[in-house]
């Protein structure tokens, strides 16, 4: 498939659900182009290759979940497969103060929510990936969580990739009531799906003074691509944190943007990757300071080893306005093999004087008298070098407090050390 034109041709059957839909086709029909390395944002990763290409769009199908799931984690489950929802496989019970809809299935009053703040945290005009999904999705979750309402059990959204050169649009849209409290697990997950594309796009609004976390798990195989792009508009006091873990994916693009748009807010952007092969990661991080007095806290990890390649670009934006703003940030990279690298750029910009703000880096290799050490008390080159990595990894995986998801996430660490 040789240009753009052609690779929109074959998901132009879809039909618009919703006006935005029409819109976002306009936009990238007429004139909006897919990055290259030339774009600043895109400078290491190339997706020439998935926008090129020609892909299937299976629809629902049976699927069984064993090991496609998250062992013993009690959650309201809900079930994409290749971008549609599934009834048969969701178990949504009915708890006060937590809606949980298919937006294809959306109608009155909830359908005019929805459309009132679908497409209005994102940018579809000038980011193409954006503009694709929303030209062209087919379904999502819609969340709403009541004012005040404290949901115990988290919301686990399932996202199930089934088959070779399968192209899926997901679009989720999340709105957290005053003083509400919610947890989301997003999982990503699925096996042999060589030459995937998924591209997902969830908004957030989190109001006043309410308390949300969200896992986001990529692991639909190590064949798979992934463009993934979460955007959350705080209110004043709320707290919302995204923790995103990617375990697989030949290409990964991860985009998360927070908007703080009211004061006394917290917000958290963490991250861990670990990369082998050819696989490339591609973390781009954003945390938009427009108020004062308020928190933002950043922590990516990651690991890289055979010829796989990492990005990091984290950027914190201060505006005028946002005095007292205290905004941390820190990436740190181990590369084990010669042949492996990592671009990272941390970016602070500051247009106000009474902040407290800081950025850095590190890439480097295990630390050798560690491993001498370590070696010398017994252990196996292999172990001392796992032990390390533990080490490494922990800052990031105790930020879970779900003991089922944490649990996941060491084994997965664990068997991608061993392998």
């Amino acid at each position: 498939m040789s240009d753009k034109l052609s690779f929109l041709e074959q998901f132009d059957h879809i039909p618009a659900q919703f006006p935005l839909q029409g819109d976002a086709r306009a936009a990238i029909h007429n004139g909006l182009d897919f990055p290259t390395t030339r774009d600043e944002y895109w400078k290491y990763t190339r997706v020439a290759r998935l926008v090129s290409a020609s892909y299937n769009q299976n629809g629902l199908s049976a699927v069984d979940l064993s090991g496609l799931t998250i062992p013993d984690l009690e959650a309201h489950l809900i079930v994409f497969v290749n971008g549609i929802f599934s009834a048969d496989h969701s178990i949504k019970e009915s708890v006060s103060g937590l809606s949980m809809q298919s937006i294809a299935s959306l109608e009155g009053d909830d359908k005019s929510l929805a459309l009132e703040h679908l497409g209005n945290y994102i940018d579809s005009k000038s980011n193409a990936f954006t503009a694709l999904n929303t030209a062209y999705f087919q379904d999502g979750i819609f969340i709403k969580v009541a004012k005040n309402a404290v949901i115990e059990k988290p919301v686990y959204i399932l996202n199930i990739c089934r088959g070779e050169q399968q192209a899926s649009q997901t679009r989720n849209l999340i709105l957290v009531g005053e003083n509400a409290k919610v947890e989301i697990v997003n999982h990503f997950s699925g096996s042999a799906n060589s030459g995937s594309f998924t591209n997902a796009v969830t908004e957030v609004v989190a109001e006043a003074g309410s308390h949300g976390k969200m896992y986001l798990l990529q692991e639909e195989g190590d064949e798979s691509n992934q463009v993934n792009s979460t955007h959350i508009v705080q209110k004043g006091s709320s707290t919302f944190s995204v923790l995103t873990v990617t375990l697989s994916g030949a290409l990964v693009r991860n985009n998360l943007n927070f908007a703080i748009t009211g004061e006394g807010c917290e917000s958290n952007l963490n991250g861990l990757y670990f990369t082998s092969g050819n696989q490339h990661v591609d973390n781009h991080t954003y945390a938009d300071h427009q108020v004062p007095n308020c928190n933002s806290n950043e922590l990516y990890k990651g690991v890289m080893t055979d010829r796989s390649t990492g990005v990091f670009n984290g950027k914190i934006m201060v505006h005028r306005d946002a005095q007292q703003t205290n905004a941390f940030q820190s990436n740190q990279n181990i590369l084990l093999t010669d042949k492996a690298s990592v671009n990272t750029k941390p970016e602070l910009e500051i247009y106000a004087d009474d902040v407290k703000c800081s950025h850095g880096c590190t890439i480097g290799q295990l630390d050798e008298e560690a491993m001498f050490y370590l070696q010398s008390r017994g252990l196996g080159k292999m172990d001392a070098t796992k032990l390390l990595l533990n080490a490494f990894a922990s800052d990031v995986i105790e930020m879970v407090d779900n003991d089922a998801v944490k649990a996941y996430i060491e084994h997965w660490v664990e068997k991608k050390m061993s392998n």
